[in-house]
């Protein structure tokens, strides 16, 4: 797969409020497209980019930029944030953009590496002196961790969908209803990830997840017109 031949658009995918059914906000997601407009896996685009940060930096500062830009009005957008290859200005950049639109929320994800963990604190102690609300992405996916400086640092905590298949585990439950009972009592938000069944959206109601998402809700997805290509980008003073 070259790079350089794919387009990149976005993804809005919508969170509903359990308490009322109705869609409060949405996430924005890279998406990647071949020359014949075949959807190419993001992770597999960012896992080619990692090897090289500079590159990795403008793509993800571009992609910023397109979900900003294109997001739907009067909701609260959910950001996912890569601090690998952002360099200082663009993040001070992007952090100005962001406060031109309001109720943005940046999602990070603590990964067990502890070089990446040291990244994410410092990206956000960066947005909270910026006053931007963050969210903990993906707690309990294998690839991720929980530190306590920055659980309680963030606004808001995203539930893995891996809960839903490991509830029959000894102690999950009792795990998961600690981590939700913490959370409201902190005054942070829950979102269960990954809904996409009736007997799912069940699962969220009974352990009160304030909000959910998943393909459940696929049809309220909304996909961005708009595709930048890549190529541009990748070139060695695009985004300086």
């Amino acid at each position: 797969m070259k790079l350089s031949q794919l387009t990149m658009g976005c993804e809005y995918q919508p969170f509903i409020a359990l308490n009322s059914g109705q869609i409060t906000g949405y996430e924005a997601l890279a998406r990647f497209f071949t020359p014949k407009g075949q959807p190419t896996p993001p992770n597999q685009v960012f896992e080619q980019l990692h090897d090289t940060p500079d590159l990795l930096g403008r793509v993800e500062y571009a992609a910023k930029h397109l979900q900003l830009s294109r997001a739907p009005k009067d909701k609260a957008l959910f950001l996912n944030l890569d601090p690998h290859g952002l360099s200082t200005a663009l993040i001070t950049d992007l952090i100005k953009q962001i406060h031109r639109r309001p109720n943005t929320t940046i999602e990070l994800i603590e990964n067990t590496c502890a070089s990446d963990a040291r990244q994410a604190l410092s990206l956000a102690s960066q947005l909270r002196a910026a006053g931007i609300d963050i969210a903990l992405d993906d707690i309990g996916a294998p690839h991720a961790m929980l530190s306590l400086a920055l659980t309680t640092q963030v606004d808001c905590l995203k539930f893995d969908k891996i809960w839903l298949k490991q509830l029959h585990q000894p102690h999950t439950q009792g795990l998961l209803k600690a981590l939700i009972n913490f959370a409201r009592t902190a005054g942070k938000l829950t979102i269960l990830e990954g809904v996409e069944t009736r007997e799912e959206l069940t699962i969220a109601q009974e352990f009160q997840f304030d909000w959910v998402q998943g393909f459940h809700y696929r049809d309220a997805f909304i996909q961005a017109e708009i595709k930048l290509p890549l190529a541009g980008l990748l070139e060695a003073d695009t985004l300086g």
